[in-house]
């Protein structure tokens, strides 16, 4: 539900520690800056939206190993025992989250990674791997 309206900018800063102690609490923060709304969220409640917005990761068991692919990104990793093909699927994420904010989010097929750029940004390394292992029925499976 919008207020009635919307503090700005300037007065979002006067107020800054309030309005850092909503965000903490989960409160909804908007505020306005000329024609633009912003949302203030912490870190954590973050995280836990852009994790359910972008695709899982599917993981499979092959003949020789494992592959981790992210549907609708150019992301993914091979490795022997599902732990590698984790790290270097991590490792492929660290290395597209880099290259989008460099150049590829100019490019028009790949304005759509924002969310997944976010969470990996907000994400360390043990998070990620645990997002793409994906529930724990799934991350239960035995190395090959």
């Amino acid at each position: 539900m919008a207020t009635a309206r919307e503090p700005t900018s300037t007065e979002v800063r006067r107020s800054w520690a309030a309005t850092l102690n909503a965000a903490a609490d989960r409160r909804p923060v908007v505020f306005y800056r000329g024609d633009q709304d912003f949302s203030l969220l912490s870190a954590s409640l973050l995280r836990d939206v852009l994790r359910r917005a972008v695709p899982a990761p599917e993981v499979v068991a092959e003949d020789d190993g494992w592959t981790v692919v992210l549907p609708g990104h150019p992301v993914a990793a091979d490795g022997s025992t599902l732990d590698s093909a984790l790290d270097d699927f991590v490792s492929a994420l660290r290395d597209y989250a880099e290259a989008w904010q460099d150049r590829l989010h100019q490019a028009p097929n790949h304005q759509h990674a924002a969310s997944l750029v976010h969470h990996v940004a907000l994400s360390d390394d043990d998070e990620l791997r645990e997002w793409a292992s994906g529930p724990a029925d799934r991350s239960s499976r035995q190395q090959r």
